[in-house]
């Protein structure tokens, strides 16, 4: 199998406090890979030596990917651009027509309600409108390997399914952080446990994701509930859910008095 990133007993120490012992993780095409562990156990600072902004103190990190986007879980606050100055200066890196670059620009700005901020500095900007700035560079940039740390922290309900969606249909490898379980249940395939500086590994059992078609009255009924996919037909809608999940969203819809009518499970 080729990696796109490969660690090999990988430790880091800082100030003479050793925070990662002898990691070791790959990474393939179709990796979906979830890091937790308790604050200060070190997920961040894997990220970051997985992403090359840190060395590791000891070990290899062998990485075939050409792009990798990262995502931090702070933005940073020193940067004097507006919204999209800042968006037009990163996409002007990856080539590519002025027209073209516009037009991606302007798909994410709409997918994650940014206009009202396009030409507000970004140091005036809310956590959650720096955190959807983030996630948009990284994606402008088309990475071979995208690294998140805690992506969804700051995002409202409907920015927080928008970023699920595209990270389902995403055909870049993922290796990110999170306590968000939406997060953890409809995109991660594996989680790395870590504890106290070495990781564990567990892999996700694959649950098949479920077809529900509902009948709703108000549309409010049917907001923000943990789907992967949603379509809709006046009064009719149809959820695309991770099997794990799919429990939680039928207790909601018969507590809202939806009518559900046909739950399949989908191969």
């Amino acid at each position: 199998m080729t990696f796109i990133l490969e660690a090999v007993q990988v430790s880091k120490e800082i100030a003479g406090r050793l925070i990662l012992q002898d990691i070791s993780l790959s990474c393939s095409n179709n990796t979906k890979l979830l890091i937790r562990g308790k604050n200060g156990s070190g997920k961040s600072t894997l990220l970051k030596m997985l992403a090359g902004i840190t060395e590791p103190t000891s070990g290899q990190i062998v990485r075939s990917a050409q792009k990798i986007g990262y995502v931090p879980e702070h933005f940073p606050e020193s940067l004097r651009f507006t919204l999209k100055e800042y968006l037009l200066l990163v996409s002007s890196f990856q080539g590519g027509s002025k027209a073209s670059i516009e037009n991606e620009i302007s798909k994410y700005i709409e997918l994650f309600g940014l206009e009202a901020f396009l030409d507000t500095s970004l140091k005036a900007c809310s956590k959650g409108t720096k955190q959807k700035v983030g996630i948009i560079q990284a994606l402008l940039m088309k990475p071979d390997l995208l690294l998140l740390d805690e992506p969804l922290t700051g995002l409202d309900a409907e920015s927080q399914q928008v970023l699920i969606e595209l990270l389902n249909e995403a055909q870049t490898p993922i290796i990110f952080t999170s306590h968000e379980e939406a997060l953890i249940r409809n995109v991660a395939k594996e989680i790395f446990q870590i504890e106290t500086g070495e990781i564990t590994v567990q892999s996700m059992k694959a649950v098949p994701k479920k077809r529900i078609r509902v009948a709703f009255h108000r549309r409010e009924d049917v907001k923000d509930l943990p789907v992967s996919q949603q379509e809709f037909d006046g009064n009719v809608a149809v959820f695309t859910v991770e099997g794990n999940a799919s429990d939680e969203v039928l207790r909601n819809l018969l507590q809202k008095n939806c009518s559900i009518l046909e739950v399949r499970e989908l191969t």
